[in-house]
């Protein structure tokens, strides 16, 4: 991701649903699952088959899912 390197806001970084699926490690039917459940990153939709992320949406989902036990509950 040589963008989110040489780019002076990289949370601003706009990437494809494969970009995003390759930077989190899931699957990108399992990003388009969770879009649809509405528990994943926010996401883009500029035009009706288009969907795009920011990576600093990505980096917030992400962070929100630290969990320090797998008892823990989400909140």
């Amino acid at each position: 991701m040589e963008r989110i390197a040489t780019n002076p806001n990289p949370d601003d970084i706009v990437m494809s649903p494969d970009e995003a699926a390759a930077y989190t490690s899931l699957p990108k039917g399992q990003l388009a699952q969770l879009r649809y459940a509405g528990q994943g990153p926010a996401f883009l939709k500029p035009a009706p088959k288009t969907v795009l992320y920011r990576k600093g949406d990505i980096d917030v989902w992400l962070s929100a899912s630290v969990r320090h036990s797998t008892a823990e509950v989400p909140a």
